[in-house]
């Protein structure tokens, strides 16, 4: 049995070494994203004989990445299998690249179940695109952003020590004006987790101000490409619906000039957000896959 252990943040530097070159630009596996995430999805890890394991619960179902390595992948594979069967677990892994699925079909042959994740393919834009909504297709949302400039004497401020707390209450506020959900309470201790640990996760972040008073902001985390930014999470006041769009445009202009990509991660299927990230014409989608052993 795998000696999996639970995802500290002194793991940082030993994770990172081990993301395979398929997975650098998805937001799964961004540390930030592992470690923020690893409470409310009982995140485990194990790194043996060249290999690094992780194992993860989404919606009740607990699936393992695809091994990272490099060495016989076959005989990570078998690990993996005979842990889940000493375990006496279902064996499935989860955020499958398609460049991995052959490895999978090859080892488990028929045995394998493939389904296509949609609605957690990864959204990603150009930065320069973002960042100047240029473009037909684009200018209702550069309207949106000239409108909200015009009506408002605003403040943009990247995260700091000196605002990390009031961007915190902030968050906190956002959560108490929709409705409770399980998921969203999960969300909020993430976001928490996150905040706490802003340095050592080496996150950035920006925040606009109206008045004084916090209105919107964003967070996020470099991706191990070296080329993309992924953005965590983005809260705004229902009181300025435009603050949206104008936060992730500024974000993009003022503090992601060494990008060239922003993952905006996925949809969850949730059909106004796909609407919403589609209108903003991704340059890319990264596709992910769920695999089942039966």
């Amino acid at each position: 049995m795998l000696d999996l252990q639970h995802l500290k943040i002194e793991h940082k530097a030993l994770i990172e070494r081990y993301v395979p070159r398929e997975c650098a630009k998805m937001c799964d596996f961004s540390f930030g994203n592992l470690y923020s995430w690893s409470a409310a999805e009982h995140t485990e890890f194990c790194e043996k004989d060249g290999f690094l394991y992780l194992r993860s619960t989404f919606n009740g179902v607990t699936s393992y990445a695809f091994p990272w390595g490099e060495g016989d992948i076959n005989s990570a594979l078998a690990e993996i299998q005979r842990d889940a069967s000493e375990r006496e677990a279902d064996l499935s892994f989860y955020c499958v690249a398609e460049a991995q699925l052959p490895y999978l079909q090859a080892f488990f042959g028929n045995s394998l179940i493939i389904k296509e994740q949609r609605d957690y393919f990864d959204y990603v834009y150009l930065r320069e695109s973002l960042a100047t909504l240029s473009g037909r297709k684009l200018h209702s949302k550069k309207n949106h952003v000239n409108s909200f400039c015009k009506k408002h004497n605003f403040l943009y401020e990247e995260l700091s020590d000196n605002n990390l707390s009031e961007c915190l209450e902030f968050s906190h506020s956002w959560f108490m004006m929709g409705e409770s959900t399980q998921r969203l309470e999960a969300e909020r201790q993430v976001i928490d987790k996150a905040f706490r640990n802003f340095s050592k996760l080496e996150l950035k972040g920006a925040l606009i101000r109206v008045e004084g008073k916090i209105i919107a902001y964003a967070l996020g985390e470099p991706m191990y490409d070296g080329e993309t930014f992924y953005v965590h999470f983005e809260k705004a006041s229902p009181h300025y619906p435009q603050a949206y769009a104008v936060i992730n445009k500024l974000f993009a202009e003022n503090s992601l000039v060494d990008y060239k990509y922003i993952n905006r991660e996925d949809d969850a299927g949730v059909e106004g957000l796909r609407k919403a990230k589609l209108s903003y014409q991704p340059e890319a989608l990264i596709k992910k896959y769920y695999a089942k052993i039966i």
